[in-house]
């Protein structure tokens, strides 16, 4: 079974992290069908607080559902 590549977190893992190091760019996209060992697994509380080194920008590519909340305005 796959956890979080988070110490001490037992949750599942939603997504793969890819790190671009000449980019410098940190990629959350979909989960892998296999863990890959040079790539970061990580459950989705752990994916929503990640942030990038400074200098680096976050892009997110995970093809998740359109969540609709009541009283939210569109931009």
């Amino acid at each position: 079974m796959r956890t979080c590549a988070k110490m001490r977190c037992p949750e599942p893992p939603s997504v793969t992290v890819t790190l671009r190091y000449q980019e410098r760019e940190v990629i959350l996209g979909d989960l892998l069908p296999e863990r890959d060992p040079k790539l970061l697994d990580l459950c989705r509380e752990h994916a929503d607080r990640m942030t990038p080194p400074q200098g680096w920008r976050l892009v997110v590519e995970v093809d998740r559902p359109t969540v609709e909340v009541p009283g939210a305005v569109a931009v």
